[in-house]
């Protein structure tokens, strides 16, 4: 009962995948007790989804590439809202603030976008639809690619510190477990053994870097940089895997 509860809250919140209002349970400490594997469940459902939309764009030849890639983008973001995009822009700007610790928190609390955050959104996007759009001319299928990202984050918000004693990250994070990282690594042999070597390498250092770079910058997570994490590493999975097809 509450491994569904954990799943109906994770699907409200990153995903706009509509829900009957009655199911959506209160946000408290049993219905939150599985978020972080059910978060991870979830990217499995989001491969899905991206592999569902990739075949329809491959079932358009006369569109050009991309354009399809164009579209592939669009449907990402859309999927979960520009949730993680927005984590992205806050991160930015407290990242190359150049600022102690305690500023670059306040900076991720503040909802105006900085010069930073617009040129980061602008990479991501132009990075994706480029990807993607490399991607579907090779005929390679990223679908394992989101599945990955959302068990990293599952990985950060279960094992990282907190950065702030409130926010986001707090409430979803309130009932973690550790001993719920032996599933979240079961998951993660199970990724590897299906998916590609390079999206699984770079998963794995996208991880670590993610990891050094909460840690010494903010002193722990926050949601914020948990969305960031998804958009990052996912740009350099495609990435990851563009170059395996062309060297």
């Amino acid at each position: 009962m509450y491994m569904f509860s954990s799943l109906v809250i994770v699907l409200s919140f990153i995903s706009v995948i509509p829900l009957p209002q009655s199911i959506i349970p209160e946000w408290n400490s049993n219905n939150l007790r599985y978020f972080c594997i059910m978060l991870a469940v979830t990217g499995g459902l989001f491969a899905l989804l991206w592999l569902s939309v990739w075949k329809i764009l491959l079932l358009i030849p006369s569109m050009s590439s991309i354009l399809r890639g164009f579209f592939m983008t669009v449907f990402t973001l859309s999927l979960t809202g520009g949730l993680h995009l927005d984590g992205l822009m806050d991160s930015c700007d407290a990242v190359f603030s150049h600022r102690d610790r305690n500023t670059r928190l306040e900076i991720l609390s503040d909802t105006h976008a900085g010069s930073f955050a617009v040129i980061g959104c602008v990479i991501v996007i132009l990075a994706k639809t480029l990807l993607f759009s490399e991607l579907l001319t090779l005929n390679i299928t990223p679908a394992i690619i989101p599945a990955y990202s959302r068990l990293g984050m599952a990985v950060l918000l279960n094992n990282l510190p907190f950065a702030k004693s409130g926010g986001l990250a707090v409430t979803l994070g309130s009932s973690r477990n550790q001993k719920h990282n032996l599933i979240l690594a079961v998951m993660t042999v199970i990724l590897v053994y299906v998916g590609t070597w390079p999206e699984a390498v770079v998963f794995i250092v996208s991880l670590l870097l993610w990891r050094r770079l909460c840690l010494r910058m903010f002193g722990g997570i926050t949601g914020d940089l948990l969305g960031a994490f998804v958009e990052v590493s996912e740009v350099f999975m495609l990435m990851g895997a563009v170059i395996a097809q062309c060297t």
